[in-house]
């Protein structure tokens, strides 16, 4: 059976290392469909923290973006990824 991971990455600003990488456990594919949609919809702050003026960006099915402006016009990169494990 194949098995699925959701990969969070968090912090990506210019200039900065303090970004943090995220894999889940290895789940079934309908399982990670859902739990890669709910992420998508602000839900699961223990692997996506919650911000403020974010915009979505679906890349692909799957794959996102969340861009937050942070102040001062810094902006930081979160990137979500649905992953087939082989």
């Amino acid at each position: 059976m194949e098995q699925y991971v959701i990969v969070v990455e968090t912090g990506y600003k210019l200039g900065s290392a303090n970004h943090k990488i995220t894999p889940t456990d290895p789940m079934e594919r309908l399982e990670a469909q859902k739990l890669f949609i709910e992420l998508m919809e602000n839900g699961h702050p223990d692997l996506l923290p919650e911000k403020k003026d974010t915009s979505i960006l679906e890349v692909s099915a799957v794959e996102f973006i969340r861009l937050h402006r942070a102040m001062g016009g810094a902006v930081e990169l979160d990137r979500v990824t649905l992953a087939r494990v082989r």
